[in-house]
């Protein structure tokens, strides 16, 4: 008994070319998006290092109080600091700087300013009368007053020295690797590709390049991603 079998190679040959077309657009695709991948992927990353800031400093008022406003430790909208961020196609920066503060402590009478980017630093400052002859203040629960002025080494203390730095690097150290991105489901999505497999069949029967492009951009997309 013979048995004989006809192929269409000229319907395979269009299918393997068109599916060769497919992968390389997906690719491109994929590539072409990639800034836009990263731009969005800082912008999450930087109000996610915000609030991780705010539940740090929640849990730990004694060594992030300066970068808040006076009595309001945690507050987002009382923040004495905010995250920008730049995407490139390659790289993705963020950049923080202190903000001035506007509010009062209890024994003052004016706003200490800059009492993010000094406690922070551990920059020394020298306290003099101004609306006064004396100043007056409290050392360990007994009030003090005084005609000098006042030499401060390290106004915000040991624990706040350092302590914004200390948890930007164990942000991204720590919990943006190994927690958040697997969170959020952007580790997932980036990991497994499903596009390509869900847009194939399409590329391969005729759509071939521009369904590939479609299909890779779709992939580098990473909208509708929550913070909590």
């Amino acid at each position: 008994m013979t048995v004989s079998a006809n192929f269409d190679t000229v319907e395979i040959s269009k299918i393997l070319k068109n599916s060769v077309d497919y992968s390389r657009g997906f690719l491109q695709g994929a590539e072409v998006n990639m800034i836009v991948f990263n731009k969005k992927l800082s912008d999450i990353a930087a109000e996610a290092l915000k609030k991780y800031i705010d539940t740090k400093a929640r849990m730990s008022p004694e060594s992030l109080h300066h970068v808040y406003e006076w009595n309001r430790v945690g507050d987002p909208s009382a923040r004495l600091f905010e995250i920008d961020c730049q995407a490139t196609k390659n790289t993705i920066s963020l950049f923080g700087k202190f903000l001035p503060s506007r509010s009062f402590s209890e024994n003052s009478e004016e706003p200490f300013t800059d009492k993010a980017n000094i406690m922070e630093n551990k920059i020394a400052i020298e306290v003099e009368p101004r609306v006064s002859n004396v100043l007056a203040f409290e050392v360990s629960g007994e009030p003090v007053f005084t005609v000098n002025s006042v030499y401060i080494a390290n106004p915000g203390g040991d624990e706040v020295a350092g302590s914004f730095g200390r948890a930007v690097d164990e942000f991204f150290d720590v919990y943006f690797n190994t927690t958040f991105l697997r969170q959020s489901g952007i580790f997932d999505s980036i990991s497994n590709p499903k596009e390509f497999g869900i847009y194939f069949p399409s590329g391969a029967k005729g759509g071939g390049r521009s369904v590939g492009l479609n299909a890779g951009r779709k992939y580098m997309d990473i909208e509708g991603v929550t913070i909590t």
